[in-house]
């Protein structure tokens, strides 16, 4: 032991403070204070963990997921619509120009399809498989309110058909 330490003590020792020196080392001595408690009005020197924050990697991959869904789903069906309206516009006695016009407005059937219902359904998996709460519970309220409304204008049967005929010609 340094030569200060050993100042101290004895000072300390001589004030009232620690066990009288007739009671060190031994099996009856009275018990001092908790190993980790230090004495009253010392701070204590245990390392407090402090935790990283989020990775931002992850928080944009949420940010740009949630933004393909929330504005890639209202501009799909915005083309669907539009590629309908200019379906209705095409001479019926024209065949190619019918079949250019069924076969637009398949392709942006697939585009609302994958906007409104595989990315949010992608990311609640992804949510998960990262342990992410949140984002989990956020991406299958998003699949949720997508597949309802999806469904609601369009039944699944003849979403399949519709699929279905656009796919095989």
């Amino acid at each position: 032991m340094s030569p200060k330490k050993r100042r101290q003590r004895r000072r300390g020792r001589e004030n009232g403070r620690g066990p009288a020196p007739e009671h060190a080392g031994r099996a009856g001595a009275p018990p001092g204070p908790e190993p980790g408690a230090g004495a009253p009005g010392r701070v204590s020197r245990t390392p407090v963990v402090v935790h990283d924050p989020p990775d931002r990697r992850v928080t944009a991959l949420w940010v740009v997921l949630g933004l393909l869904w929330g504005l890639g789903s209202p501009l799909a069906l915005a083309v669907l619509l539009f590629t309908t309206l200019d379906a209705a516009a095409v001479d019926p006695a024209d065949p190619r120009g019918a079949a250019r016009a069924v076969d637009a407005i398949g392709t942006s059937l697939i585009w609302l399809l994958v906007l409104a219902l595989v990315v949010p359904a992608l990311s609640a998996v992804a949510a998960v498989v990262l342990r992410r709460k949140i984002a989990a519970i956020g991406f299958t309220a998003a699949l949720a309110v997508s597949a309802a409304l999806v469904f609601w204008a369009m039944p699944p049967a003849e979403l399949w058909d519709a699929l279905r005929a656009h796919l095989t010609g």
